[in-house]
């Protein structure tokens, strides 16, 4: 029987503790941003911690590069040449 080896792991994502790299840098913004507007620890760790599970409940069931993608798309500036590039392309008046 002939069968081909498949590596699954080529078509996944890269995950540290079920994020992807990316997901994790907002969590380090998050965390950054909480511990220098707050002085109290254990609510800071409280809301660290509600991101956290908030991004991996988000993350479940999507694509792999899911909010990457979302962010490129929203952050694309939207720029339209003004004239066309073909002469086919151009209205008659």
């Amino acid at each position: 029987m002939n069968t081909v080896k498949g590596y699954n792991k080529i078509q996944t994502s890269n995950k540290i503790f079920g994020l992807e790299f990316f997901d994790l840098l907002v969590l380090l913004v998050i965390y950054m941003v909480i511990f220098v507007l707050s002085n109290n620890l254990i609510l800071n760790l409280a809301i660290v911690t509600a991101s956290y599970l908030g991004l991996r409940f988000y993350k479940r069931g999507k694509a792999p590069h899911w909010s990457g993608s979302v962010l490129r798309f929203l952050m694309h500036p939207r720029e339209y040449p003004l004239k066309r590039e073909r002469k086919e392309d151009q209205f008659l008046k």
